[in-house]
């Protein structure tokens, strides 16, 4: 009778042990669990996708930090590869002996969950970067005018004082100038005729309007030269107020960047303006947030196979033999 020839099992390719890498799964063992190899390589895979997204997100959280692209991409790997070992940890975690209890399982989800809607933010600024930008601009310029408003009211007191002095110095010069027509008006009048004596002629009545217009102009000239320095001072007074508001403002608007603070307010005005948007949003927050958690699901909800049977037996044999060492 002739014996069959024995099943061999193929060598895995450098990719299938990759993504067993990623998955935290012994390749030793997955030699000999068929079954479960792919299995494994979709886990793998779930992780893969999860630490691209990852660095995607914290490559564009970094640009919103600094221009350097050799530093953002060299945090952005590094943190990626962060996020990447903590879902391998979470996974590993959850391999292997006896059934998996509620409280570790409730608190790995609780942890890929709050890192997934951390990854999520970066992303979906991203997706709605012309959007954003476009709020941008006029959050600028709201708090550009609010701040301009609370110049105004710091100074209201002080420039209301300055422009007093010089409102009513300017009525102190009108009244005066108007009191000097006055007199011109009533000398020419006495010397044309058209006066109270009706006399044409340097009459003893229009030498006495002249004397009181000459006097009134006199007085006009001296209160102007009076008045000039102190209306000099109240207006550069205000000059200087207002190019120290030039000042303020100048620095205020190199404190409104574009950063990543900047874009979360413009789109969490943007979701509570147009709800629409809004309901979007949240939907794209839970994908991402899903894929983050997918290789911890994949895990939780993967039935134990033939693998996770010889990793529990392997445990079982380690511990006896640790136990009844000599």
């Amino acid at each position: 009778m002739e014996q069959s020839p024995p099943i061999t099992t193929p060598a895995a390719d450098g990719i299938s042990r990759f993504l067993w890498w990623l998955a935290a799964a012994d390749a030793n063992i997955l030699k000999e669990c068929r079954t479960d190899r792919e299995r494994y390589r979709i886990i793998g895979i779930s992780v893969l996708v999860t630490w691209l997204f990852a660095t995607l997100a914290w490559g564009y959280f970094f640009s919103t930090v600094t221009d350097d692209e050799l530093v953002v991409a060299g945090l952005a790997f590094f943190f990626g590869f962060a996020i990447l070992s903590i879902d391998r940890s979470l996974i590993a975690a959850m391999s292997g002996s006896g059934h998996r209890k509620f409280l570790p399982v409730a608190f790995r989800l609780l942890l890929a969950l709050t890192i997934g809607l951390f990854i999520s933010q970066p992303i979906v600024l991203m997706l709605f970067q012309r959007d954003i930008q476009a709020q941008l601009v006029l959050d600028r310029q709201g708090k550009l005018e609010k701040f301009r408003g609370e110049l105004a009211a710091l100074n209201a007191e002080h420039k209301a004082t300055l422009q007093g002095d010089l409102q009513q110095w300017e009525q102190q010069l009108q009244q005066k100038t108007a009191q000097v027509k006055a007199y011109k008006d009533d000398y020419i009048k006495e010397t044309d005729g058209t006066g109270g004596t009706g006399q044409v002629g340097a009459s003893s009545i229009a030498r006495i309007k002249k004397t009181e217009y000459l006097k009134a102009e006199q007085e006009l000239a001296t209160l102007q030269r009076e008045l000039a320095p102190r209306q000099q001072e109240r207006q550069e007074g205000l000059a200087e107020m207002w190019q120290e508001n030039r000042v303020k403002e100048q620095a205020y608007m190199a404190t409104l960047t574009d950063g990543f603070l900047a874009q979360t307010e413009a789109l969490q005005t943007l979701t509570e303006e147009h709800p629409p948007l809004r309901q979007r949003y949240r939907l794209i927050v839970l994908i991402i947030t899903l894929i983050e958690i997918m290789p911890l699901l994949s895990k939780l909800l993967m039935p134990k196979g033939e693998y996770d049977k010889l990793m529990d037996y392997n445990n079982v044999y380690l511990g006896y033999r640790k136990n009844n060492v000599v």
